[in-house]
């Protein structure tokens, strides 16, 4: 099931009982309330319908749709009147600048970007009754390289009417980053840090940069590039700038199935990959010319060339499909050698089948008694000149 948006829909009465009685309402002032509000109608992991394990997007904090609890606003109409609006504004808004197979099942973008403005703009409508600044829930980007270098696709969901966040998280997986089916030392382009610009609301933007255990050398180096190298910019001017010291580790386990392909190149255990997240944050800074990097600054980062890469767990081959391990009678529990060995043996198995049953055919063909009895009589007349 896709993730899905909390509805967007204002009180449709005129009326309601003020619960004097209720000491939320007669005891509590607004900024409590608002608060108790904020905390039930958060969004969650919807644990009764988690992702499949072995996809590209499920992860610590997104291993199931995210989901509000909207019970609250069904209590009265005193509570629906004073919060209906903020499990929209709670809501964590996630784009995927992926290909299809990379991101949960979701709508067109063009469709989905239409009803998201029409939501923002009526939330800022509320916001305005109410004289009060516009809260709204984060946003988070999910992207492979090929799509987020060109800075375009991010520069869309940036553009949209009425998106105001605070915070832009964006994550870039291990099989975002460039050929990482061929082991290619880390790299981005860095075109899309020089053109995007952020929302005026934004005060922070995290990134966070995720290889495989064994590779964390690489992300190091790369990260380390980047906080020195990137700056962003606000379309009002200003500039976001990261620090070494913020940095955040995190260190994760995951399957190392990916649409029906087991990557045994990299396990650490049978059906295991262990995972290594380094974060920066870039926050804004105060209005100077000096954090303003000079126009033609190379915003690439690599891993160099010269760079010794540790080498993969197992050095056989790559991978294996679930078609011949199930063939095999082989299951993700099953140590990466021996279940090369067991495909092996099975394809073996059926090559000499296949061949057998080659055989039986071509002898019970209804034109092979003809032809074998041509090549009787050509060997026959052979014999018969060959006497002469």
């Amino acid at each position: 099931m896709p993730p899905t948006e909390p509805a967007l829909h204002p009180p449709d009465f005129t009326t309601y009982n003020p619960q004097p009685q209720s000491p939320l309402f007669a005891t509590l002032p607004p900024e409590i309330r608002t608060e108790i509000f904020t905390y039930a109608l958060s969004p969650f992991e919807d644990k009764s319908n988690l992702y499949e394990r072995d996809t590209y997007w499920s992860r610590p904090g997104y291993s199931a749709p995210l989901k509000t609890a909207t019970e609250l606003l069904r209590a009265c109409r005193r509570v629906y009147a004073e919060c209906w609006f903020m499990p929209f504004a709670l809501a964590e808004h996630s784009f995927y600048l992926t290909s299809g197979a990379r991101a949960p099942a979701r709508g067109a973008w063009a469709s989905n970007r239409r009803r998201l403005e029409g939501h923002l703009g009526l939330l800022h409508g509320v916001y305005a009754q109410r004289e009060e600044k516009v809260r709204m829930g984060d946003v988070r980007v999910f992207a492979q390289m090929y799509l987020l270098e060109p800075g375009t696709l991010l520069q869309n969901v940036f553009d949209t009417r009425g998106l105001c966040p605070k915070r832009v998280h964006l994550t870039l997986r291990y099989t975002d980053f460039w050929h990482w089916e061929m082991n290619e030392r880390l790299r981005i382009g860095g075109d899309w840090v020089r053109r995007v610009r952020f929302p005026d609301s934004v005060r922070s933007f995290v990134v966070d940069f995720e290889s495989l255990e064994r590779r964390k050398g690489e992300i190091d180096i790369l990260v380390a590039a980047a906080v020195e190298k990137w700056v962003f910019k606000r379309k009002d001017g200003r500039v976001l700038a990261a620090n070494r010291d913020d940095l955040e580790t995190m260190k994760w386990t995951g399957s190392s199935m990916f649409e029906r392909t087991r990557w045994i190149r990299d396990e650490v255990r049978p059906g295991e990959l262990d995972y290594y997240v380094l974060t920066a944050t870039w926050k804004l800074q105060p209005p100077s010319p000096d954090t303003v990097p000079a126009d033609g600054t190379d915003m690439n980062i690599r891993v160099p060339h010269t760079y010794q890469q540790p080498a993969p767990p197992y050095l056989g081959r790559d991978t294996i499909n679930e078609d011949d391990m199930d063939e095999a009678g082989v299951d993700m529990d099953t140590p990466a050698e021996q279940a090369v060995h067991a495909i092996d043996q099975a394809a073996a198995v059926a090559a000499e089948e296949a061949a057998a049953v080659s055989r039986r055919r071509r002898r019970h063909h209804p034109l092979s008694s003809i032809i074998n009895g041509v090549g009787a009589s050509l060997e026959d007349d052979d014999d018969v000149e060959g006497d002469d």
